[in-house]
C-alpha cells in the first residue's frame, strides 16, 4: 500500500483487501443478469488463530488481532454457528473478547470495477442484491454481502492496485459512512482483470466498484 497518512487527506475503506476474478471491467457491461453466478474462489480464503480484540453484536462484527498481519476488522456471517460435526464451529453469541480462535475468512473482493454509466449502475445493484457465494462450499449461495462504491477518480496507484475517489456513496454496510465529498481509498485490487481495468482510469473519471464485506465463515473457539 501506498504510505499515506490514514486520516489527514486519505479515509481507507479496507486495510487488508483481495480481489476475486469475477466480473471486473473498464467499460459498460451488458445489464446484470439474474442467473449470473456470483461466486469467491476458495484461493482468497484466510485461515489464521488469533485473539478477539473486540466485538459489535448489533453488526455482528468483530476485530481479531492475528500475530502476522495485526488487527483485521471482519463480520460474522449467518453461517458462523454452533457446529458439533465435521468442522467445530462456535456461534457468535459465544464470542468474547481476549479468546484465542482459529478464524476463517475472506477479504474484501473486488467483483465490479468500471465507470460509470446507468447500464453499470443497474449492475452494480442487481449484483449488490443478489449476493455471492463461496466456491464448493455448501449452504453459502447469497450468504456473502456486497457494497457499491461509487465517485470521481483523485488518483490511481497502478504499481500499488490501488485507487482514490471523492466518495459520493454511504460505502460498506453497518460501517461508518465516509463524508460525502471525502478522499477515501477502495481496498486494494489484486485480480490481472482489475488491475487492467484500474490501468484505463484517469482522474476525473466517475467509478463504480462492487466489492464483497470482509466476511467470517467459520470461528472455533481455542481457549
Amino acid at each position: 500500500m501506498v504510505d499515506l497518512n490514514r486520516r489527514t487527506t486519505i479515509a481507507y475503506l479496507g486495510v487488508v483487501a483481495v480481489a476475486a476474478p469475477v466480473f471486473t471491467i473498464a467499460s459498460p457491461p451488458a445489464m446484470a443478469d439474474p442467473a449470473e453466478d456470483l461466486y469467491v474462489p476458495l484461493r482468497y480464503q484466510n485461515f489464521k488463530r488469533g485473539t478477539v480484540h473486540s466485538l459489535d453484536p448489533k453488526t455482528r462484527g468483530l476485530v481479531v488481532v492475528f500475530d502476522d498481519v495485526g488487527r483485521v476488522k471482519m463480520k460474522a456471517s449467518d453461517m458462523v454457528v454452533k457446529t458439533t460435526t465435521g468442522y467445530p464451529g462456535n456461534a457468535y453469541s459465544e464470542l468474547k473478547e481476549g479468546q484465542t480462535v482459529d478464524v476463517h475468512w475472506f477479504d474484501y473482493l473486488d467483483f465490479l470495477i468500471a465507470r460509470t454509466t446507468p447500464a453499470v449502475t443497474s449492475h452494480a445493484d442487481a449484483m449488490v442484491a443478489q449476493g455471492a457465494r463461496i466456491e464448493s462450499f455448501p449452504g453459502s449461495e447469497h450468504k456473502v454481502r456486497l457494497f457499491k462504491t461509487t465517485g470521481m477518480v483523485v488518483k490511481t496507484y497502478p504499481e500499488h492496485s490501488a485507487v482514490d475517489i471523492i466518495n459520493a456513496s454511504t460505502g460498506e454496510p453497518d460501517a461508518p459512512a465516509p463524508n460525502s465529498g471525502e478522499v477515501i481509498r477502495l481496498p486494494q485490487i489484486q485480480t490481472e482483470p482489475g488491475r487492467a481495468a484500474l490501468a484505463t482510469l484517469k482522474a476525473g473519471d466517475q467509478l463504480t466498484a462492487v466489492y464483497s464485506v470482509q466476511s467470517a465463515f467459520r470461528i472455533a473457539i481455542v481457549r
